[in-house]
């Protein structure tokens, strides 16, 4: 399934998802994005699919990406820096984008724990209440199916949209996409 992720830096996760056709890479600017697509080979970067957004809480964030058509969107370590209204407007573009049955994993800054409520104290993070995340997210449509709280302020959580998710694909050929082998220095 086409798959998305929000600023998706220089994390390991993105090799595990290069089996997503298209892989969506979504991120603030080009300089954010190339390292991420400069790790693969050329013919992969080729498949890659890098869109540059603006936040607004006045018009539509992800209005270029197609809707329901994405598998899995993941926003890891991004969205906890995010005001409480713009995490409602990422929820509400990424349910538009999902298949029925698609899944959205995030973290983000619950301030329903006092680690979160400290780190916003100490200006790190944006407000975004757990309850009125998964609230809004129910709203929606979601239905939480995980959540991991850390002893930290994060908490990793997915929602899938109801529906089955399904695919008419027959598959692609069996390869795996390895990262650019790094010279050998002597």
């Amino acid at each position: 399934h086409p798959a998305m992720i929000i600023h998706p830096m220089l994390e390991p996760f993105i090799h595990e998802m290069t089996a997503s056709d298209p892989l969506y890479l979504v991120d603030e600017s080009h300089y954010l994005l190339d390292p991420v697509i400069q790790q693969f080979n050329p013919l992969y970067q080729n498949r890659l699919r890098p869109y540059m957004i603006k936040e607004s809480f006045n018009h539509p964030i992800l209005n270029r990406l197609p809707d329901q058509q994405i598998g899995f969107c993941l926003a890891y370590n991004y969205l906890d820096y995010r005001p409480f209204e713009l995490v409602k407007i990422y929820l509400e573009e990424i349910y538009q984008k999902l298949l029925p049955g698609g899944v959205m994993a995030m973290t983000f800054n619950d301030c329903d724990r006092h680690q979160a409520m400290q780190a916003v104290d100490q200006g790190i993070t944006g407000y975004t209440p757990g309850s009125l995340v998964r609230g809004w997210a129910n709203y929606l449509g979601f239905e939480e199916i995980f959540c991991h709280e850390t002893g930290g302020p994060s908490v990793w959580i997915e929602f899938q949209k109801s529906g089955q998710l399904t695919s008419l694909r027959g598959g692609q050929s069996l390869a795996k996409i390895l990262p650019k082998p790094v010279a050998k220095s002597k």
